[in-house]
C-alpha cells in the first residue's frame, strides 16, 4: 500500500452487516486505505450497527435512516446527504442499502460503490451477461436480483462490485464473480453461499477503485 492518509469513508447498511465486517477486517489488515468514519442503517436493530460500534467507528447512526411518515423524498435525501457530508466522507459504500440515491447525492462524493448480488455485464448498457460456461442469462438488476434469478430457473448468480451512477446497477464494474445455483436451492441457502463471494468481490472492487485513484496501490482482477 502506498504511504499516505487513508481516505475518509462512510458505509450505508440495512442488515446484519457481513459486508461491512469484510470491509472493517480488510481495513484492519491494511488491505484497504480507508478511514471508516460513519455507518448508518435504514433498518431498526440492524446488527451491522453493533459491528461498527465494536470496531470503534466514531459515528454510528442510532437513528433509523428511513423516511418518516409524510416526509417528502427530497427532504429525506437532503437529510441523508447532510449527515454523510458532516462525517467528512469522500467515499460512500452501499452495503445492502435499500434506497435508490439521487444524482445530487452521488455527485457529492469522490465515489459511491455498491455490492450487488448478481453477475452483471461489464458493458452497463447490456441486458444479457455471458457466464464462464459461455451461456447467457439476463442481467438481474434491482433489489430482488437473487430471488428473480432463482424464480427464472437460471443456473448462475454472482456478485458484482460497481461504481454507482444514477442508472440503477449500471455503473462501471470494479470486480465480479459468478456463482452456480444448486438445483432446487432456496434463496436463503443461495444467499448464505453467496455471502463469502460478496465479501471477496467487495474488497477487491474497493481496492481496484483505490488503485485507480492512488497509483501504486495494488489492484485486482474484475473476473
Amino acid at each position: 500500500m502506498r504511504a499516505g492518509a487513508p481516505l475518509p469513508a462512510a458505509a450505508l447498511i440495512s442488515g446484519s452487516g457481513t459486508n461491512l465486517q469484510a470491509v472493517i477486517d480488510a481495513v484492519a489488515a491494511r488491505l484497504l486505505p480507508l478511514d471508516l468514519r460513519l455507518v448508518l442503517s435504514n433498518r431498526a436493530g440492524a446488527f451491522g450497527l453493533e459491528r461498527a460500534r465494536r470496531a470503534g467507528i466514531r459515528r454510528v447512526g442510532a437513528e433509523i435512516w428511513n423516511r418518516a411518515g409524510g416526509e417528502l423524498r427530497a427532504a429525506y435525501d437532503e437529510r441523508l446527504l447532510r449527515a454523510v457530508c458532516a462525517s467528512g466522507a469522500q467515499l460512500v459504500l452501499l452495503l445492502g442499502w435499500m434506497h435508490v440515491l439521487p444524482a445530487s447525492f452521488i455527485g457529492a462524493f469522490e465515489g459511491v460503490i455498491n455490492i450487488h448480488p448478481a453477475y452483471l455485464p461489464e458493458d452497463p448498457q447490456e441486458d444479457l451477461v455471458t457466464l464462464p460456461d459461455g451461456s447467457e442469462i439476463p442481467a438481474f438488476r434491482g433489489a430482488n436480483a437473487l430471488r428473480e434469478a432463482i424464480e427464472a430457473g437460471v443456473a448462475w448468480t454472482g456478485a458484482t462490485c460497481h461504481v454507482v451512477t444514477p442508472q440503477v446497477d449500471r455503473g462501471p464494474v470494479l470486480a465480479r464473480e459468478a456463482v452456480r445455483l444448486e438445483p432446487g436451492e432456496s434463496q436463503a441457502a443461495a444467499l448464505e453461499r453467496l455471502h463469502a463471494v460478496e465479501h471477496r468481490v467487495l474488497v477487491n472492487g474497493i481496492a481496484r477503485w483505490c488503485g485507480a485513484r492512488t497509483p501504486g496501490f495494488s489492484t485486482f482482477s474484475t473476473h
